[in-house]
């Protein structure tokens, strides 16, 4: 017959005891770990990153708020709605398509026909209208006071 286990749970006498054991053996254990961890802690040292995230941490509010004034500038607002914009673009691509246009266009240069065919496409027509809109908003900023460029 089945003999039931007694339910025991491990405690040591002194948790303290056994913390300062797992410590001591932790080096000898993760040796490789350890010397790395040094390792890199002594390169941001030399390369001095330590002393600026150091910096960082006791600047704290100084440098959350100002890094938010940067990028809810208005400028900073319209980069970021430009990249992204043109981030779409370049995810719609086909790129298949796009390798085989860049490949062919290494040899033979094409026909003034065959290009005035392309070119009366729609999607040919929906590109060169952008790209003439494109070059309307460009030649507007020009244009437009020269304020807006910073100096450096």
């Amino acid at each position: 017959m089945a003999v039931a286990v007694d339910f025991r749970t491990y405690k040591p006498e002194n948790s303290r005891d056994d913390l300062v054991r797992k410590i001591e053996e932790a080096p000898l254990e993760h040796a490789q770990a350890v010397l790395a961890a040094y390792d890199l802690l002594e390169r941001l040292h030399e390369n001095g990153i330590l002393d600026l995230l150091n910096g960082l941490l006791s600047a704290g509010d100084t440098v959350v708020n100002h890094v938010v004034n940067v990028i809810s500038a208005p400028q900073m607002i319209t980069r970021l709605r430009t990249v992204l914009i043109f981030n779409n673009l370049l995810n719609s691509l086909d790129a298949d398509k796009l390798h085989e246009l860049l490949a062919e266009a290494g040899g033979k240069p094409p026909s003034l026909l065959s290009m005035a065919k392309q070119a009366t496409s729609e999607d040919a027509r929906r590109g060169m209208a952008t790209a003439v809109g494109l070059l309307n908003l460009f030649g507007a900023a020009l244009k437009g006071p020269a304020t807006n460029i910073p100096d450096r």
